[in-house]
């Protein structure tokens, strides 16, 4: 047999064998991998009056988790070039200081990054729109309107309907106080903030404009809602563009309370990304909180 007869026969049997064997046709790639994405909702302050859900307790949670990155509800102008929170924000008992101290802590003793994911810009935005001005002006105008309310037609349906704001605010402030970080992180917390916010976002600003003389409330209002609504798509945006550099990995994202529902809201059908809640992951010795330190 000839040397080119032997290559020949040699060539058909190896792409015989490649047919049988099912390798003709195109291969189908793998799934890629979700990026694991957990929000927490924190207190900011109020972590210092809730034993249960303590600066310590927010440190061992992340640090039990063992993130790849840590996503940090701060502008640019917040952190250093490194991503770290400012030097003024790492200090456990100063303005700022719980959540980044707990991720700043958990973030060099794992040596992970840290990623600012608010809007870059969010204190130029509230300086230039005078934002904290018009919200006191606007909670002013809410308490006058409301006391009369009270005094004049205390049997209403539209008092009826301050009251349920009223105890939807009650109810965050008893939770935040006394209650543990997976009642914070539970859907029982974020329907509460939802209600508040519908309230007070939507359905009292429509209600208000019956009443001569509170036309700014209802137009702040408005403002105030584009400009949550503005910023947590910015937020949720940049969740994801993290999400796509830490593909398969785990994002620990941190984040106040109220914001949690609606950053969940924009990213449960993101297709990259598969939302996890913390306690889903953690040992049970973490999720019941106290004032546990590591």
């Amino acid at each position: 047999m000839t040397k080119s007869r032997k290559i020949f026969l040699l060539v058909l049997s190896c792409c015989t064998l490649w047919a049988c064997n099912g390798f003709a046709k195109s291969p189908t790639l793998p799934e890629t991998k979700k990026t694991q994405v957990v929000i927490i909702g924190t207190l900011h302050k109020q972590h210092y009056e809730n034993p249960k859900y303590s600066p310590e307790v927010l440190k061992a949670i992340i640090l039990s988790l063992k993130p790849d990155a840590i996503l940090n509800e701060l502008p640019l102008s917040g952190v250093d070039p490194n991503g770290r929170p400012l030097a003024m924000l790492r200090i456990k008992n100063e303005h700022g200081g719980p959540e980044s101290w707990a991720a700043d802590t958990v973030a060099m003793q794992l040596g992970i990054k840290q990623i600012p994911f608010d809007q870059p810009d969010r204190q130029e935005i509230f300086k230039k729109t005078h934002y904290f001005e018009r919200e006191k002006i606007s909670n002013e105008l809410f308490d006058k309107w409301s006391n009369q309310l009270f005094t004049k037609d205390p049997n209403s349906n539209d008092v009826k309907i301050i009251e349920l704001f009223i105890y939807a605010m009650r109810a965050q402030s008893n939770l935040d106080h006394k209650a543990g970080p997976e009642i914070i992180n539970s859907e029982i917390y974020d329907s509460i903030i939802r209600m508040k916010h519908s309230l007070w976002h939507d359905i009292l600003p429509e209600i208000i404009k019956k009443y001569p003389g509170y036309e700014k409330f209802a137009d702040d209002q408005n403002f105030f809602k584009e400009h949550w609504n503005q910023r947590n798509r910015t937020m949720a945006d940049n969740i994801i563009k993290a999400a796509e550099k830490y593909k398969g990995k785990r994002l620990f994202v941190i984040t106040g309370d109220e914001h949690r529902y609606i950053l969940k809201d924009l990213l449960e059908d993101e297709k990259s990304i598969e939302l996890k809640e913390y306690w889903e992951i953690l040992k049970p010795d973490i999720q019941t909180g106290g004032d546990k330190k590591s």
